[in-house]
């Protein structure tokens, strides 16, 4: 192995390629083997600046108020319909993972204020025991997880609820 790496070194020394090159080759060689045996555990590959690539994961709480970098998988309002009442009503309709089928979610939602800002005061939603629930209606973030599936699967973003109409809600986790 020693041979063989030595002889790519000269051989690209003798061929005019610049320390920077090499070291690129070298990073995207080590980056490539690390991505073959990491890349199936659920961590995207991410380029870097530098083209080379690495594995990036985000520790996700869903009881924290903050954004997570990126959103993961979506959260859709696929119905709307008055309901007995006039209020503003959220239902759990579903809670998939594409590659599972149904799934148990639990998480929180936050209020968005006009700014963007998320409001520290969370409302419970799960597909359980809070599958339904009367709130305000305006922008929300949702930061849900799968339960029960071995691995912790995520859906996070905004979804505008409609006042005064029950607001049917599919999740997909990722």
């Amino acid at each position: 192995m020693k041979k063989q790496t030595f002889a790519i070194v000269l051989t690209m020394m003798l061929t005019g390629c610049a320390s920077n090159d090499l070291g690129q080759v070298v990073n995207e060689g080590v980056n490539g083997a690390i991505n073959g045996v990491l890349g199936s555990v659920g961590s995207a590959p991410v380029i870097n600046s530098d083209k080379g690539y690495t594995i990036e994961e985000e520790a996700i709480y869903t009881t924290n108020a903050t954004r997570t970098k990126k959103d993961y998988g979506s959260i859709e309002i696929t119905k709307t319909q008055k309901n007995p009442k006039s209020k503003t009503e959220i239902y759990l309709q579903s809670c998939v993972h594409p590659r599972i089928g149904a799934v148990d979610c639990d998480g929180y939602l936050y209020e968005v204020t006009s700014e963007g800002w998320l409001l520290d005061d969370k409302v419970l939603f799960n597909s359980s025991n809070y599958q339904s629930r009367v709130i305000a209606s305006g922008t929300y973030y949702f930061k849900l997880e799968s339960e029960k599936t071995g691995t912790d699967y995520h859906a996070t973003g905004e979804a505008t609820i409609v006042p005064f109409v029950t607001n049917y809600i599919t999740i997909t986790v990722e």
